[in-house]
């Protein structure tokens, strides 16, 4: 009896000891976790104040100079941004209609190709092979037909050239 207290001790000594672990690991990424938190926020805090400065200065019409020393407001630039953007999709709508209508014919053109394949059937595609195969067959008795010519023509002393 005295043998399993003491095991049981020694179980739950051990056991407390990896909750203990777990516990401190746990707490450790909480403060992570908050210090991370803490910086977002102060973050979301900074771009705020300066959503408003921008908002503040668009509104009283300050200037600024571009790289290429013109003074432009930030509602001329914003609309220079504008006019970028759309533009761009304007030539994003032409290749979108550019790429519609080569589908299409590429559609069409594969329509055409598969009612002309449809026109044949498998006893067509089986006689061609037929034909391949009698025409390989003719090749080779012709090799023969040439060598035994050639082989004639030596015995009788006639010149020999091949494929007249």
């Amino acid at each position: 009896m005295y043998n399993d207290l003491q095991k049981r001790y020694v179980k739950e000594i051990k056991t407390n000891q990896e909750q203990s672990e777990a516990i401190k690991n746990l707490t450790i990424k909480l403060h992570e976790l908050e210090h991370n938190l803490r910086e977002q926020r102060q973050r979301i805090e900074q771009l705020e104040c300066k959503k408003v400065s921008w908002k503040t200065s668009a509104v009283s019409g300050k200037r600024s100079r571009t790289p290429e020393g013109e003074v432009t407001s930030r509602r001329d630039m914003s609309k220079k941004e504008e006019s970028c953007c759309s533009k761009y999709l304007e030539l994003l709508l032409k290749e979108i209609k550019k790429l519609k209508k080569e589908n299409e014919k590429l559609s069409a053109e594969r329509r055409a190709l598969k009612n002309e394949l449809a026109g044949l059937d498998k006893d067509f595609f089986e006689e061609i092979e037929d034909l391949k195969h009698a025409v390989q067959e003719s090749v080779k008795l012709n090799n023969q037909y040439e060598k035994c010519l050639k082989q004639i023509s030596v015995l009788y002393g006639l010149p020999f050239t091949a494929h007249l």
